[in-house]
């Protein structure tokens, strides 16, 4: 059986000519996504063992997705064949790396992955990882929501990485995610994401919000904020504040970072890894993966993240 399993779409991403906007581009290669699907290619990259709940569609993207999955030893046990389409999402990359979306998600194969969610699943799983964007989708919402309380029933760790998408965040979001995070066990937002949901524009008050929230907090024990070149900021429920600086790396492409960075915390943690340490090893993750191209061909192994992190001491 997974020690983590997560849950949501895999995508076929179109990825645009850099430097270009989706208007202007012209060319796209085609290439594997979607956040839970890269998520777990991450884990299983780092040693451990991921399993995605998900449907695929029964088209050509569908056979591809399915085969990458496996050749990157994902737990395909809980994916629902279905007649839907693939969903699609294109991306356009700025100079710098950094990715625009337009998804193309209405009517598609993974809204039947609550076929596919079976209790067993989470008996002997340690992490459920999960995404906003399945609880925005209606058809998904109550998959993820019957998957958190298998997970919370059998005493797993709930990662909760937002990866929100503005095309949803309406004002009445806010109070609906919150009650997510009161569900979780640990937060990985971005410097961004913390501010939405603190309703704040100013990262001291948010920090602060955010320390209130997890020393009240019946479940949430820590959560750890990305900050990009700025590094990352862990709070956890003993009132500690650890900071960790970003390795200097030159980014080629940023898609899939907060995935694999996300991936690098799970892994830390049922590695045994806390504070600095943890914090350390995500973010050598998440540098490997900028420096590299597309999402999971750039995810590192454990092997090179070790390799990294010694000739970074």
């Amino acid at each position: 059986m997974p020690d983590v399993i997560t849950l949501g779409e895999v995508l076929i991403d179109f990825i645009g000519e850099r430097g270009k906007s989706l208007k202007d581009c012209r060319k796209f290669e085609r290439c594997f996504g979607g956040a839970p699907a890269n998520f777990a290619v991450a884990v299983n990259r780092l040693g451990r063992s991921a399993a995605l709940i998900t449907g695929i569609s029964k088209d050509a993207f569908g056979e591809f997705l399915l085969e990458t999955l496996k050749e990157n030893r994902v737990v395909t046990d809980f994916i629902v064949w279905s007649e839907k389409k693939t969903p699609l999402a294109f991306v356009s990359l700025d100079e710098k790396g950094r990715p625009e979306f337009s998804l193309y998600l209405d009517g598609t194969a993974d809204e039947d992955l609550v076929l596919g969610i079976k209790e067993d699943a989470f008996k002997n799983a340690k992490i459920f990882h999960f995404h906003t964007l399945s609880y925005f989708r209606k058809k998904i919402r109550p998959g993820l929501i019957k998957a958190i309380e298998y997970a919370r029933k059998h005493n797993l760790i709930v990662s909760f990485d937002p990866n929100l998408r503005r095309d949803y965040l309406k004002e009445s979001a806010r109070c609906e995610l919150i009650n997510l995070l009161k569900a979780s066990t640990v937060f990985l937002p971005s410097e961004e994401e913390l501010l939405w949901f603190a309703n704040t524009n100013r990262l001291s008050e948010a920090l602060e919000w955010l320390q209130e929230f997890v020393e009240e907090s019946s479940h949430l024990r820590m959560a750890v904020i990305t900050r990009g070149a700025e590094g990352c900021v862990m709070v956890t429920r003993a009132g500690e504040k650890i900071s960790c600086p970003a390795f200097k790396v030159k980014a080629v492409d940023t898609t899939g970072a907060g995935d694999a960075f996300s991936a690098g915390v799970c892994v830390g943690m049922l590695d045994g890894m806390e504070g600095h340490e943890l914090l350390r090893f995500a973010s050598a993750v998440a540098a490997l993966s900028v420096q590299r191209k597309g999402a999971i061909t750039s995810l590192p192994t454990r092997q090179e993240v070790e390799e990294f992190l010694r000739s970074h001491s």
